[in-house]
């Protein structure tokens, strides 16, 4: 595109669409359902590989034949349009075929986290009004321990029904199930095989699934994304991203996560080649990325440290090595890009950025890369950087809270009026703008970066008096950088005269070293490096850092241990 003056405003500039197509920035945009989508993607490819399981393909043809069986299943079991099936899985071939079987009644997927406790899976039956659960056979012991109180039919799904052969049968022999009465799957299957079903919803407005935030600085909510979000989401990757059908993705991101859910569309609409893993294991992962060496890999930076424990190996196949959740910080951004190049990779790590309310929102650009940037926001996609206080828009270089309009915006959390109008408000002109909490700068290019969080933004006094804000990012890219630390958070408690104490717990990438040595360095580092009211009040060393399901560091844990007493470390 023909670059314009700019205003300094970037809602109004839109610098980043210098970057796309003008059939990417106007193409309408697809109205039609999930799997209606899916379908028109690959009617004329049915013999190409949708997924590969544990020794087995399907292909895409096969794929449409068992979402159309299940969906029979479903309506023979009395499930219509508008109503929920909660589904607690991994990313099996079951899940993913349950999912658009769903869609293409026009019901709706509630995909809960695995870790959901017996109490909470009867919370979400109760709030969602589900018709059905289907559960992975690994979680079945919480559904045995309600027993009768659920109320609903439940569908056990194993993650060996897709499995060669011989994989299927080492499965079963290691893993110890408990006997249940509930339906198998394919019992369930079976029901609907003398159904034949009418033409599939068309109401693309409709809810399509509904997905949960992680929690990591309140309750999870459910956010609600109806077939046009999911869509509109795939449809701008179909047109920035420069893919060929077949290529192999290594998907290890489970469903239930947002982005985990939005990939699988987006694969399966370009057709490509995914390669499901279950195991979320990051070194589990990493050791399967380099044996598997697909060309692409998109997962989120708590995988990099364990990519980075391997030895450099011929990687020139990698057409995308991208990470969501924000970008990488400095160090670790340039250790990955180095061992890339001696790989022979030629690309370098793209870091995006998104939320469980809009899945991806920037994308790292072919040919443009910023360092520490998360590449610059998807064409249909606008953003604002206001004034924390002022809520008044600011112009490129300055740092305020992102704001973002697209139409992969949630519909909204469900059954939660006020907490959706605290988190999306509509301007002058009916555009819906996501305030998410973050807080960045665009630069003239487009290109957007991330500082920190709003909520996590803490006033800390000096010994001066003066009052400070701290923004625990910074903090926590200097532990980073220190010898033998993997990972880093920072939060606050409040003393005996309440004011703000920073702590800070590290996990280490090598626990030989003796920890109490460690301590006393990471100590003097700080009293030599940082200014008086950074220094920490408390420094923990963790055998391990509690993580959230999406790989974030789980700070509502950290903050309950540091509420606890602390024998002083020194």
């Amino acid at each position: 595109m023909e670059e314009k003056k700019l205003t300094g405003y970037p809602s109004i500039d839109k610098p980043w669409l210098k970057y796309y197509s003008e059939e990417a920035i106007n193409a309408p945009l697809p109205e039609c359902t999930m799997y209606e989508f899916v379908w028109q993607n690959n009617k004329d490819y049915l013999s190409d590989v949708a997924l590969r399981y544990y020794g087995t393909k399907i292909s895409y043809g096969k794929l449409f034949q068992y979402i159309k069986r299940a969906a029979a299943a479903f309506f023979a079991m009395g499930v219509r349009a508008g109503d929920i099936v909660t589904i607690m899985s991994m990313h099996t071939p079951e899940t993913i075929i349950s999912i658009y079987a769903l869609n293409y009644l026009g019901a709706v997927a509630n995909l809960v986290y695995m870790t959901l406790s017996p109490k909470e899976v009867m919370e979400t039956l109760h709030n969602t009004e589900s018709k059905m659960l289907l559960i992975l056979d690994v979680a079945l012991d919480k559904v045995i321990e309600i027993g009768d109180e659920i109320g609903v039919p439940v569908v056990v799904q194993s993650a060996a029904t897709s499995m060669s052969l011989g994989i299927k049968l080492g499965y079963k022999f290691k893993t110890k199930l408990p006997k249940h009465n509930f339906t198998t799957w394919k019992s369930f299957l079976s029901k609907g095989d003398h159904l034949i079903l009418r033409e599939p919803e068309h109401d693309h407005e409709r809810a399509a699934v509904i997905v949960y935030t992680s929690g990591t600085t309140g309750e999870p909510k459910g956010v609600v994304l109806s077939n046009d979000a999911m869509n509109a989401f795939s449809f701008q990757d179909q047109n920035i991203l420069d893919f060929k059908r077949q290529w192999r993705f290594l998907m290890a991101i489970p469903p239930f996560i947002g982005f985990g859910v939005t990939m699988i569309h987006l694969i399966l609409n370009l057709g490509l080649c995914s390669t499901l893993w279950l195991d979320t294991n990051a070194q589990s992962i990493a050791d399967e990325y380099f044996k598997l060496k697909p060309e692409l890999f998109i997962g989120g930076p708590v995988f990099i440290d364990s990519f980075l424990k391997h030895s450099p190996v011929d990687l020139k196949h990698i057409k995308l090595f991208a990470g969501g959740g924000g970008a990488l910080l400095e160090a670790k951004e340039k250790a990955i890009n180095t061992l890339l190049k001696q790989s022979n990779a030629d690309v370098l790590y793209a870091s995006a950025y998104g939320m469980t309310e809009t899945s991806t929102l920037c994308y790292p650009v072919y040919n443009h890369h910023k360092e520490k940037s998360v590449g610059v926001p998807l064409p249909r996609t606008n953003i604002k950087v206001v004034d924390v206080e002022r809520r008044q828009e600011l112009t490129y270089g300055e740092t305020g809270e992102l704001l973002f309009s697209s139409p992969n915006l949630m519909t909204a959390y469900y059954r939660m009026p006020k907490e959706t109008r605290e988190v999306i408000t509509i301007d002058e002109n009916e555009t819906r703008w996501l305030h998410t909490g973050d807080l960045g700068m665009i630069d003239t290019d487009g290109f957007v970066y991330i500082t920190g969080r709003i909520k996590r933004i803490y006033p800390i006094k000096g010994k001066d008096n003066t009052i400070y804000r701290l923004f625990p990012q910074r903090l926590e890219e200097f532990f980073i950088e220190q010898n033998n630390v993997e990972r880093c958070g920072v939060i606050v408690k409040e003393d005996a005269e309440m004011l703000n104490k920073i702590v800070v717990f590290v996990s280490l990438s090598d626990y030989s070293q003796d920890k109490k040595s460690t301590l006393q360095r990471l100590i003097s580092s700080c009293r030599q490096n940082l200014p008086e009211h950074l220094q920490p009040a408390e420094v923990h060393i963790l055998d391990f850092m509690p993580m959230t399901q999406s790989g974030k560091i789980d700070y509502r844990l950290l903050e309950e241990r540091a509420a606890r007493e602390y024998q002083q470390e020194t």
